[in-house]
């Protein structure tokens, strides 16, 4: 396989070359180790918002190189004490 067939993708400011013009976000997953419970976020290109990726969902890899980042799970607790009512 020649360096033309391969693509890529920044993925938390790392460029991961993939073998193929598209990818799943459970393919990005297991390529970089990231765990289940963290969201994958493409970035949009210019007025394009981003896109949380799920792990069937393809990323199109032709074209401009596509970031991605990777936002670990949200916790919400209880408030502070100042903002209980």
């Amino acid at each position: 396989m020649g360096n033309d067939d391969k693509h890529a993708v920044i993925l938390n400011g790392q460029k991961l070359e993939i073998p193929s013009a598209t990818v799943t976000g459970i393919q990005l997953r297991l390529l970089a180790g990231i765990p289940p419970s963290y969201e994958l976020i493409a970035e949009g290109h210019g007025s394009d918002p981003d896109q949380v990726l799920t792990d069937t969902d393809v990323l199109d890899l032709s074209g401009p190189i596509k970031h991605v980042f990777v936002k670990p799970p949200t916790a919400f607790g209880s408030p502070p004490d100042e903002f209980r009512t």
